[in-house]
């Protein structure tokens, strides 16, 4: 692919994107040419990382307004929109894109992020210079020293991930979702042009719902279909299976539908996806991935985060992306309903045990002095009776909101405590993590409590973990994807209805998640796929753990470099592992993706900051 750059005295900005041009017949890529210089539009030049939407409706715009649309690529529209609409452009704009717009009779340089943070944007500012890049590896290459950053470090084992705008690197930052940064050589600023706002119409009729909410997703797919063959993943489950029906209906050529399955069975849907392919008459692709050691696979995934990670679909998510980027190099994916519409085991866990109802602070009160007495006795985490006491005198002890996050961290509070060191936990006790999800159900008051925590799933779950899982393991293979649910237009329609059309119990007792586009699917999918169990990318993690007595696990967290880092205790790394290879432990201690995630923060380490 053809590096397009430019430069001046005071700027320079480098662009390898080989989707730019998905818009115009017959593009390709070529390695083989050298850089080309970026022509612009008069002073104004615009780089894009993603995909923009609707270019041709956009290019047949600027064209009558009297402007020249060449070449018909994304960054031309960009600069365009941008010579049109000033600051203003990115409301005019739909896509999954990150882009970088150099004014150069502004002398400013405005850096742009999608509404959702599909596409990474990272930058770095000392207070003279800005560098800013995809990756971070890239803000690296220029000549900056990482260094980790202890707090973000905190929130991760707290959060399973980092809330934007931070990152693991000390002084390296995410440009937030939906948010312009504007440098003009002498100061910055951010500022946000999309919030995610939810306000519920409480005028809306169900009937009504359905029938608007359909329209926006067949447009959301139609705008995406883009090429002549068009490619989904397939997975068999109602999300990725709703896209494949659109698309077949709206494609004037039959779709291709790609699945992948693995060795292990838990982790197959194949026949469900080949069920779901025949009744749209979509061109199956079942692949069947012999992925290599999920061990020996770690540090390149870390590699692709440029930073550790907890979320271990990852793991099958490269393979997918890597299998399928034989076929096609853009392809549509189901990503996004479970954070939308409801789908997620969180969800309806909070809604079954009615954890978000405020607390008599006279019991809570009575609960934390149970814990600290039980705490005094013994702080070891390890699964007994009097260990699990102490956990739920803990929790009640807790806000609502606590609470909830603790229940989903790798590493709760009891653990978090066991585990670090006195230096390393007072970065904890100093800067509580659990602030974030407290400040985003803050911003979400007076919604109830089911859009209370979709609110707080689209601030954080979504940009810090879904999408950065979903781009980067795509993107190490040069697969562009292209995510229909998470556009503005659905949204629009999503935001306003009430908790109970996405989340509702049914005659027979249990809740029923995605309530609303089960709805719309009754008539679109087979019967036998709305009534399956959710089952996602599984793999048989434990089992790889401890495969060869865990000996990769003592290996990493157990060697002297690990060690001297000065976050955790030696004796508790120990006894995690020991209880974990005598299978001892249960979901609260010692978790397996917590395992993870203290794998990937070594090798992290060692690849970033040791080298």
């Amino acid at each position: 692919m053809t590096p397009i750059v430019w430069f001046e005295e005071k700027c320079a900005i480098g662009m390898v994107n080989q989707h730019a041009a998905a818009f115009t017949s017959g593009y390709s890529n070529n390695n083989e040419q050298a850089p080309q210089q970026e022509q612009g539009i008069g002073e104004i030049h615009a780089f894009v990382d993603g995909i923009v939407l609707n270019v041709q409706q956009h290019a047949s715009y600027f064209e009558s307004k009297g402007g020249i649309v060449c070449p018909l690529d994304c960054s031309a529209i960009i600069g365009h929109a941008y010579a049109e609409w000033g600051m203003d452009f990115m409301n005019h704009l739909d896509g999954e894109f990150s882009c970088a717009v150099w004014d150069g009779k502004m002398q400013r340089l405005i850096l742009a992020r999608d509404v959702y943070g599909k596409k990474p944007l990272h930058y770095y500012y000392n207070g003279k210079e800005l560098v800013f890049s995809s990756e971070i590896k890239g803000i690296l290459k220029a000549g900056i020293v990482p260094d980790v950053d202890r707090i973000s470090l905190s929130d991760f084992m707290s959060l399973n991930c980092i809330p934007y705008p931070a990152t693991i690197f000390k002084d390296i930052y995410q440009v937030p979702p939906g948010s312009l940064l504007i440098f003009n050589g002498k100061c910055l600023s951010i500022q946000r042009y999309w919030y995610h706002d939810i306000s519920v119409d409480s005028s809306i009729t169900f009937d009504q719902a359905v029938y608007d909410l359909e329209n926006a997703i067949r447009d959301s797919i139609r705008k995406r279909l883009i090429g002549e063959d068009i490619y989904c993943f397939l997975s068999g489950g109602i999300d990725s299976s709703t896209v494949v029906s659109y698309a077949a209906e709206l494609s004037s050529r039959s779709v291709h539908a790609i699945t992948v399955g693995f060795a292990e069975d838990e982790a197959n849907e194949l026949d469900d996806a080949a069920i779901m392919a025949r009744h749209v008459g979509a061109i199956h692709h079942p692949v069947i991935a012999s992925p290599d050691s999920f061990l020996q696979m770690l540090d390149e995934l870390v590699f692709h985060h440029d930073s550790p990670f907890t979320d271990t679909s990852a793991y099958p998510s490269y393979f997918a992306a890597k299998l399928a980027h034989e076929f096609t190099d853009i392809i549509l994916t189901g990503d996004g309903p479970d954070q939308i519409f409801s789908g997620s085991a969180h969800h309806v866990f909070a809604e079954n045990h009615d954890i978000f109802t405020s607390r008599n602070w006279i019991v809570q009160f009575a609960m934390r002095f149970g814990a600290s007495c039980a705490g005094c006795l013994t702080n070891d985490p390890t699964p007994t009776t009097f260990s699990r006491v102490q956990r739920k005198l803990y929790r009640e002890s807790l806000s609502p909101v606590h609470a909830a996050y603790d229940l989903r961290s790798y590493f709760p509070d009891i653990v978090k405590r066991y585990m670090c060191s006195d230096d390393f936990w007072q970065i904890h006790v100093d800067n509580n993590p659990y602030r974030h999800p407290e400040s985003w159900f803050s911003d979400a008051q007076g919604l109830d409590s089911v859009n209370q925590y979709l609110f707080a799933d689209m601030r954080f779950y979504v940009p810090d973990n879904l999408m950065i899982k979903v781009d980067r393991m795509s993107m190490a293979h040069g697969l562009e994807t292209l995510s229909p649910f998470l556009d503005k237009n659905v949204a629009a329609i999503a935001n306003i209805l009430p908790g109970n059309f996405k989340l509702r119990r049914g005659q027979q007792g249990p809740l029923l998640t995605k309530y609303i586009l089960r709805e719309i699917c009754n008539k679109r999918l087979p019967k036998e796929l709305l009534v399956k169990k959710k089952k996602g990318f599984g793999i048989p993690l434990g089992k790889w753990l401890r495969h060869d007595g865990g000996e990769f696990l003592k290996q990493v967290l157990l060697d002297t470099r690990t060690l001297s880092r000065g976050y955790f205790k030696k004796e508790s790394i120990e006894k995690m592992i020991k209880v974990f290879l005598d299978n001892r432990g249960d979901y609260f201690f010692p978790s397996v993706n917590g395992l993870v995630s203290l794998l990937t923060l070594e090798l992290w380490h060692r690849r970033y900051l040791d080298r």
